[in-house]
């Protein structure tokens, strides 16, 4: 009988072994999928004779990432009908269609030709929107993750009226010009794309005082289709030395280190190399950008550029279905007396959902933050404003009406049936958001 037991608990013990190891198994291959994410901007395109043409995709000559900005001119401002004329009145002295919270914000009108302020920018990360669809040659109806549609201009910006370049599998590249396009639906990929327009460059920036910041890495930013700024490890960095022109691909490259008027470069094999005479090396670069997660866009000036590590992640940046639906910017406001009011908030009477951006400045160093990385938002004086970021950071901010006396203010909506609560930016000591 003890024989036997002992057999049975031998044979236990064997099957609880290869449990546990198909358990483990099965947490790797679960983890590595997860890793394995499209980090690369997705979707169908429709043409406005019916074809469709699916892959991955590259806006203009520029986006490529789900983390990347779409940028352009909101064509009018809903919350402007919740204010009285003399409040309107008092912002237009000191500057010289969805529904929220089950409130039909409508289209403004009524104030239309008693109020002219400066147009507000709108800026959102691919990740957060459903679609895109032209309405003329310089317009587009925006559709958001949330159902909300956001009525935009291309005036000043390049995002509107841009070509898109879809990799289609069968076709290969497919370059659509605006004017042929019907609509462009962002999907998620259900597998990690392989290197179709290149491989992230991805790596770590020093920045002097403002520290270090990670992410996926635009060199030498560009500013029209026609400017090639380097964004794949497959793109060259240009220099010269002393035995003529050097020609090197991000993928060959470890570090790059600013050194009077140019920058050394050392390779993953170890040779060195000082290179000058080109804006990708010199004070000509119009600067470096840096898609950071936790924090949101950074250009980085050549002026405050240290350096760049090129590193390997597995966590290069979110998917597609990472980015969540957007609900509302909730948070309690505490004005200059003490007194708290907490509800859905129109920051800026502009602002109304997580997925829009704080623009701000650190002297030449440029901030785009998501307003869900946001914790606080503390005015210090007219031009200045405190960020505190949800991972603890904080930033002194200026060089925006976002952060600046040119705020037009808070709407603070504490239930669906309240009037709103107005608070003028010189009134707000904080905001605290949910």
């Amino acid at each position: 009988m003890g024989s036997l037991q002992h057999g049975v608990e031998r044979r236990v013990r064997k099957l609880m072994l290869c449990i546990g190891i198909a358990v483990g198994l099965l947490i790797i291959v679960s983890e590595a999928k997860s890793q394995e994410k499209n980090i690369y901007l997705y979707g169908r395109v429709t043409t406005i004779n019916g074809d469709k043409y699916q892959g991955a995709l590259r806006w203009g000559g520029d986006e490529a990432y789900w983390v990347d900005l779409f940028n352009a001119q909101k064509t009018s401002s809903d919350f402007l009908k919740f204010l009285s004329k003399k409040e309107i009145q008092q912002i237009s002295d000191q500057e010289g269609g969805s529904s929220w919270l089950g409130i039909d914000l409508g289209v403004l009108s009524i104030w239309d030709d008693k109020y002219s302020r400066t147009a507000h920018q709108f800026d959102s990360r691919f990740g957060d929107i459903k679609s895109i669809k032209p309405t003329g040659r310089s317009r587009a109806q925006v559709a958001l993750k949330n159902g909300v549609i956001v009525e935009v201009s291309g005036s000043g910006f390049s995002d509107v009226g841009a070509s898109v370049s879809v990799y289609d599998e069968e076709l290969g590249i497919v370059k659509l010009d605006w004017a042929r396009i019907e609509k462009v639906e962002f999907l998620e990929s259900g597998k990690k794309l392989k290197s179709l327009f290149g491989e992230a460059i991805y790596g770590k920036v020093k920045a002097g005082r403002r520290g270090v910041f990670e992410g996926t890495i635009q060199w030498d930013q560009g500013t029209s289709e026609n400017n090639h700024n380097e964004r794949f490890l497959e793109d060259i960095l240009n220099g010269e030395d002393r035995d003529g022109d050097k020609n090197i691909p991000f993928r060959s490259i470890t570090k790059i280190v600013k050194n009077r008027n140019g920058v050394d470069v050392t390779l993953k094999s170890g040779r060195e190399f000082y290179l000058t005479g080109t804006n990708d090396v010199n004070n000509e670069n119009s600067g470096i950008v840096i898609n950071d997660r936790e924090i949101g866009k950074i250009i980085v000036s050549w002026r405050d550029f240290e350096e760049l590590e090129i590193i390997e992640s597995k966590n290069q940046g979110p998917s597609y279905s990472e980015f969540p639906s957007s609900t509302g910017l909730r948070a309690t406001v505490i004005n200059r007396d003490g007194e708290k009011i907490s509800g859905l908030i129109a920051y800026d009477l502009d602002e109304a959902w997580e997925y829009e951006t704080l623009d701000g400045q650190d002297d030449r160093v440029v901030y785009k933050i998501p307003f869900r990385n946001i914790k606080n938002i503390i005015p210090k004086n007219f031009s200045y404003s405190m960020v505190i970021l949800r991972n603890g950071k904080e930033l002194l901010l200026g060089e925006s009406r976002d952060v600046s006396e040119d705020n037009d203010g808070v709407l603070i909506f504490t239930s669906k049936d309240a009037k709103p609560t107005y608070i003028r930016w010189s009134q707000i000591d904080e905001i605290i958001f949910d």
